[in-house]
């Protein structure tokens, strides 16, 4: 007999906890959302520099110096989600970032005619807002809220398996469709504001159900309302220190960092690779094909993690990192290598980009365990921090470079040093990364820690 759902009953305790049937497309609805932005983001450098006619060095200048704001709204918005206590929960309120995320977007691109000055700036403002404010916002609170809408480390592994797998799945779709968009439409600037709505409409609405659908519950280490006090009364200082003691959440924010540079210079180069390198932009949506079969791996992530646990399938995946971009290498412009070489490529990255709120989550225990204070959100920010570091880095990083190397989007045949410098980051500077990945993976040693940390902590609870 099927069990009824009690995941809204206060009784509830992690061991009996089941989750309604929607759950898992409810909180994979705003993740899609802002991963479908991501993509669409990622296209920013050649939307400047072949639509605006911006050189390519100051668009890698502006997205580099964007990331300067991150490190200060990350620490405040992480400090503002400890303190947070409404109606609606911790982290839940600021769910509606999902939308002021593509609201920016179709204005990001739908540049209007001014010069060169203008157009950096607004680039600027528009992009540090998208990153700085509402990402940070959104990210910071994502493994805060999972901790407090589910309780069992088991559903917490499932439901993110199924995230990552629909995430996943979707954007393969997405960076299959998005040459094609590109190549028909992408040729005007009206043509981008026009792609923009198509994704920013619908992906407005979906990235809200998670608010709409999913509550924040009492669970067994949620404080009492004494205790909230308590927090509330945390100052910074203290905060910062609490963080500053964790060391693992720096090796799992340079984890994040790393896959998000791989991902992202590969995302970002990839439209001028198919176009300079391949001879067709068309070409990008045959070698997504290939990928479709990466989101199977996150449906079977569940009884891998129980086989042999998340973290050794975290190095796995970096040695599979390697591999795959040694064969994309190796096969140079042959689309059957250059996708295999992909699908394995993104097996790689799964651990850390679909798992990560499981990993902070564990963090936040080890915190916990060591200081005697619990920090969620500032904890989260530091990873988000390093998420859009990454990801502001990686686009930074292909505009200077390409800049340096002589690219000229004015120009139908690029230089041989500008066709050299597309080749490097798209496939010798993500090797590199994995390489990185393996040897901070091998450092994270959390999960020895954990069965002996969780009962301490069981027995703090129950004491309190």
């Amino acid at each position: 007999m099927k069990k009824k759902a009690n995941w809204l009953d206060p009784s509830t305790t992690a061991e009996n906890e089941v989750l309604p049937g929607y759950l898992k497309w409810a909180w994979t609805s705003r993740g899609l959302s802002l991963a479908l932005n991501v993509i669409l983001i990622m296209q920013l450098t050649y939307y400047c520099t072949d639509m605006l006619g911006m050189g390519a060095t100051l668009v890698g200048t502006l997205l580099l110096a964007s990331k300067i704001f991150d490190g200060v709204t990350d620490l405040f918005v992480g400090f503002i989600i400890d303190a947070t206590h409404t109606k609606w929960g911790k982290a839940r309120p600021y769910e509606i970032f999902i939308v002021f995320v593509w609201g920016l977007t179709v204005l990001l691109f739908s540049a209007p005619e001014m010069s060169t000055t203008g157009k950096a700036i607004f680039v600027f403002v528009l992009y540090t807002l998208i990153n700085s404010v509402c990402a940070t916002f959104l990210n910071g609170g994502d493994a805060v809220y999972l901790a407090r809408s589910i309780r069992s480390e088991k559903n917490r592994v499932s439901v993110m398996s199924f995230n990552g797998g629909i995430i996943m799945l979707f954007s393969i779709v997405i960076s299959m469709l998005l040459p094609q968009l590109i190549a028909g439409m992408g040729s005007t600037k009206e043509g981008w504001t026009t792609m923009a709505l198509i994704f920013a409409i619908p992906c407005a609405i979906i990235g809200m159900f998670r608010f709409i659908f999913v509550k924040e519950v009492v669970d067994d280490n949620q404080p009492s309302d004494q205790q909230k006090e308590e927090v509330q009364k945390i100052p910074l200082k203290q905060s910062l220190k609490c963080v500053f003691s964790n060391k693992y959440i720096f090796i799992l924010a340079g984890m994040t960092l790393v896959v998000q540079l791989a991902t992202n210079i590969g995302t970002a180069v990839n439209t001028y690779y198919f176009k300079y390198i391949m001879g067709n932009i068309g070409l990008a949506t045959l070698v997504s094909i290939g990928s479709m079969l990466t989101p199977v791996i996150m449906l079977i992530f569940p009884v891998l993690s129980r086989k042999f646990g998340t973290v050794p399938i975290l190095r796995a995946g970096a040695v599979l990192g390697v591999v795959g971009y040694g064969i994309r290498i190796l096969g140079g412009t042959n689309l059957v290598t250059l996708t295999l070489g992909s699908v394995i490529g993104g097996v790689a990255i799964l651990p850390v980009t679909m798992m990560i709120s499981i990993y902070l989550i564990d963090t936040m225990d080890y915190g916990e365990w060591k200081t005697g204070t619990r920090v969620e959100g500032m904890l989260a920010s530091v990873n988000s921090f390093a998420s859009k570091l990454g990801s502001g880095i990686a686009s930074g990083l292909v505009g200077l470079i390409m800049g340096l190397a002589g690219y000229d989007g004015s120009l139908a045949t690029q230089s041989a040093s500008a066709l050299t410098s597309i080749q490097v980051l798209f496939n010798y500077v993500p090797m590199v990364l994995m390489v990185v990945l393996l040897i901070l993976g091998i450092a994270y040693k959390l999960d020895k820690e954990l069965p002996q940390i969780k009962a301490d902590l069981a027995k703090k609870h129950e004491a309190q």
